[in-house]
């Protein structure tokens, strides 16, 4: 033992991450825009200590910030609930926003002026802007429309900042997204899909013609319902329209050349079983970008982490830049000249920052700016590590799933001889997303303290091809709970964790997989912590959203069930039926304003679980919806979880 070294359990070191640092000493960097006129590069900004607002900020090369949106002003966008592609930076360099306490939308000069170009609807809302190049008074975009008999229509629609009036370009199908304008301004591009797909499991890529406020001549693309999923059209310097589909499994690059109407598969060799694309939960996803008419630069994901790519078109000769990164923000890769390009990125020892990359010399990239403005000792942190892990559990014993492990870790203190450390197992949302092995404060506040950590990346992922995220369909409560408990069978037999005290929490779906976990294996988990998560399958497919109306349909039961079968699962996987079953102390934290999963769920829980005896607390938060935007919410969320496995797991 170090003689500076104090021991101690585990789960009782004293940390220099503290819950006022994870709260409010994190931002979120929303979205990233580039002027290429000027190089001036912008972040829009999740500000926790101003209750979630986004602020709009230059970031200069120096790495100065300056506000540019005034206070009084939130650059977010709330289209399917989940936001995203709130503002977009025009040729004029003005910036095109919308404001979530109004729902209207407004131009922000270089000056900081503000101007209302579309008057506050709160049953209208406005994302995924795109300015014409060659005519900057005209604006496409995404509009989402709700009836007060409860019905939501999505269009594309343009946008006069001269007359202040918007109208219907594209409608009939149920989703849009990507409307953009060609390079010379004549023709768009855009992507839909229609119920029961996501747009990650069936969508399609459409052009059209424009002139003056209309389009004409549409003409499908590429992507095929239920089969096929495209992700981010987007017009190349040249004219041809880049976009990546899966017809091989996984997301790759194509090109449509319009006059030809050919496609072509940019084949990255030694790159097919890597992921271009990903899912599109929210809007204004940007992960590839043309550098020049000659380089492309491509973010990949490849079991489940990412790397970036300089592609040379007529050479094809592919380089992987020594970036470092694994995780590449969703909106996180713009243009700046032909040989730079700004990029928001983590790795498993920093995490998410904004950086600059010279291609001529890419080792030097520039940091910018970290999304946590707290200085902590590189010591403190445990680097995350991949693991692959054989399910011992369910019909996919010859397989194996994913995961990421982060074992505990603080300079200061060495464990008590002979023990080892307990175990929290977090669960993703989605349940079609995963979780990169990217350094976060979340999980770092834990490991500090003593607890080793553990997200799952169970069946249904992203990451790992079309092949490992169809392996939940039909079976949601029931896989993902597998792969959960076979992942804690392996870090037990690997003599990493202290096999009698594991707890589990997860967000939105991953708190369904934490209901689901206490109810089926009531002996693997000594607790358990569920943010925002579902108890009632039925109660949330008649409950939420448009855009995941269909969504669980998929996850549970194949198109031609009876109702009456259909009935049968919605009972078997619904905690709520099966609360009896829970014999282990649960946390519930749920928003009041939540559309996704409604409040409803977490009062029925509470509800039952107290009919029968059990140790549940349920916190409420006032005013937040899916998942915490304010930092006093923030705080005290990782502070009630922290208390629960103080109780419960040392």
């Amino acid at each position: 033992m170090s003689p500076e070294k104090k021991v101690a359990p585990y789960g009782t070191w004293t940390s220099p991450i503290t819950s006022d640092i994870t709260s409010g000493g994190v931002l979120s960097f929303n979205q990233l825009h580039v002027n290429p006129k000027t190089g001036q590069i912008y972040l829009i900004e999740g500000r926790p200590e101003e209750k979630g607002r986004c602020a709009i900020v230059e970031v200069t090369i120096t790495g100065e910030s300056i506000d540019i949106l005034p206070k009084n002003y939130n650059a977010r966008s709330k289209v399917h609930e989940y936001g995203g592609g709130a503002a977009t930076l025009g040729p004029d360099g003005k910036f095109v926003f919308t404001d979530a306490y109004t729902d209207g939308v407004f131009l922000l000069s270089p000056a900081r002026e503000v101007e209302e170009i579309i008057t506050g609807d709160p049953n209208t809302r406005f994302a995924d802007f795109n300015v014409s190049p060659a005519e900057p008074h005209w604006i496409i975009a995404v509009q989402e429309s709700h009836s007060q008999d409860g019905d939501m229509l999505n269009t594309i629609v343009a946008i006069n900042t001269l007359t202040r009036a918007s109208k219907i370009l594209v409608s009939g199908a149920d989703f849009y997204s990507h409307p953009r304008f060609s390079p010379d301004g004549k023709r768009i591009c855009w992507m839909q899909w229609m119920n029961p797909d996501m747009p990650w499991t069936g969508s399609q890529v459409y052009v059209a013609h424009w002139s003056n406020g209309k389009v004409d001549n549409q003409k499908y693309v590429a992507g095929k319902a239920k089969k096929e999923s495209v992700c981010q059209p987007r017009w190349h310097i040249d004219g041809t329209l880049l976009f990546e589909n899966e017809p091989t499994g996984f997301w790759q690059l194509y090109l449509y050349d319009i006059s030809t109407e050919k496609i072509e598969y940019i084949q990255l060799k030694g790159y097919e079983n890597a992921d271009i694309g990903a899912r599109e939960i929210k809007l204004g996803n940007s992960t590839y970008i043309p550098l020049s008419k000659d380089k492309l630069v491509i973010a990949y994901i490849r079991n489940g982490a990412n790397g970036v790519l300089l592609y040379d078109v007529p050479t094809k000769e592919i380089v992987e830049l020594p970036l470092s990164f694994v995780e590449i923000a969703f909106c996180g890769l713009r243009r700046m000249s032909d040989t730079h390009f700004a990029v928001i990125g983590a790795t498993t020892k920093s995490a998410r920052a904004l950086y600059l990359v010279d291609i001529t010399k890419p080792g030097e990239k520039l940091l910018l700016k970290h999304s946590t403005h707290i200085d902590l000792p590189a010591s403190i942190f445990s680097e995350p590590q991949q693991i692959n892990f054989p399910r011992t559990q369910g019909t996919g014993r010859l397989s194996s799933s994913h995961a990421v492990f982060i074992p505990p870790n603080n300079p200061n203190y060495e464990p008590s001889p002979g023990t080892k450390p307990p175990l929290i197992v977090s669960i993703h949302g989605g349940p079609t997303s995963h979780v990169p092995p990217s350094l976060t404060l979340e999980s770092q506040y834990f490991t500090s303290r003593g607890y080793a950590y553990c997200y799952v990346n169970y069946a249904g992922s992203t990451g790992y091809g079309r092949a490992y995220r169809d392996q939940l369909e039909y079976s949601w409560g029931i896989k993902d709970v597998e792969d959960t408990v076979s992942c804690i069978e392996y870090l037990g037999v690997q003599g990493l964790i202290d096999r009698n005290k594991v707890g589990i929490r997860g967000i939105s779906a991953g708190g369904y997989t934490v209901l689901q976990g206490l109810i089926s294996y009531p002996d693997v988990f000594t607790a358990g912590c569920s943010l925002y998560g579902v108890a009632d399958l039925k109660l949330l497919a008649k409950d939420t959203h448009k855009f995941e109306g269909h969504y669980l349909f998929a996850l549970l039961f194949p198109e031609d069930t009876t109702e009456d079968n259909k009935e049968k699962i919605y009972y078997d996987r619904s905690p709520i039926f099966h609360a009896d079953k829970i014999t282990k102390p649960l946390t519930l934290l749920q928003g009041t304003a939540d559309k996704v999963v409604p409040m409803s769920q977490a009062l029925e829980m509470e509800k039952a679980m107290k009919k029968n005896g059990v140790d549940v607390k349920l916190i409420v938060f006032e005013g937040e919806g899916h998942g915490w935007k304010m930092k006093e919410n923030m705080k005290r969320s990782i502070e009630e979880e922290e208390n629960m496995w103080k109780k419960n797991l040392l």
